[in-house]
């Protein structure tokens, strides 16, 4: 009855990889225009997450937020195109408002897709973009097929608490953006 899964799981655990994925950092939203605040205003509702950060990514014309509970993960990030021709906005028209991707801290990214990349795993760009010295490095995977959300990998460095920088944002919501066509 479990075969394909029992599978899978023994190969994942001769992979190594459970030594390097640490826990769910954050889960990430994605909404079709002038729905952000009627999800932040659920999530709020529900339950004592509040406003933690609010990002306006340009390159991206999209507006993402973060909503924390006390101190604890994961992070509710909620992005919202802001135009017919966002990213984001694209991705909401195609999928409609959804989970877009749940991310996993991580102790060593590189490794972690040495080893999923050996694994089959297939990912939207060829580089883990970010670096050590910008405190964040991060990579997605083409969408999972049961459940068609991305699955995030994210390392940080220092006390970097963010979930992007100015530099490789419009890279991240870019290597989406053939899901979206």
């Amino acid at each position: 009855m479990f075969e394909e899964f029992n599978k899978t799981e023994k190969d994942r655990k001769e992979s190594g990889i459970d030594k390097y994925i640490v826990k769910l950092d954050h889960v990430a939203y994605r909404v079709k225009r002038g729905e952000r605040e009627k999800l932040m205003t659920e999530f709020t509702n529900h339950l004592p997450y509040r406003l933690y950060k609010s990002f306006e990514v340009v390159s991206s014309n999209a507006i993402t937020i973060a909503l924390k509970l006390h101190e604890s993960l994961p992070i509710i990030v909620i992005s919202e195109g802001l135009s017919d021709d966002s990213i984001v906005e694209k991705y909401c028209q195609k999928y409609g408002s959804r989970v877009h991707h749940l991310a996993y801290e991580v102790t060593d990214i590189d490794k972690v897709v040495e080893i999923q990349k050996s694994r089959g795993v297939k990912f939207t760009t060829d580089e883990i973009l970010g670096s050590e010295e910008e405190g964040i490095k991060q990579i997605f995977t083409l969408p999972t097929e049961g459940a068609n959300h991305i699955i995030e990998y994210i390392q940080r460095f220092g006390d970097f608490d963010g979930f992007f920088t100015p530099s490789n944002i419009a890279g991240l919501m870019l290597s989406t953006e053939k899901l979206s066509e």
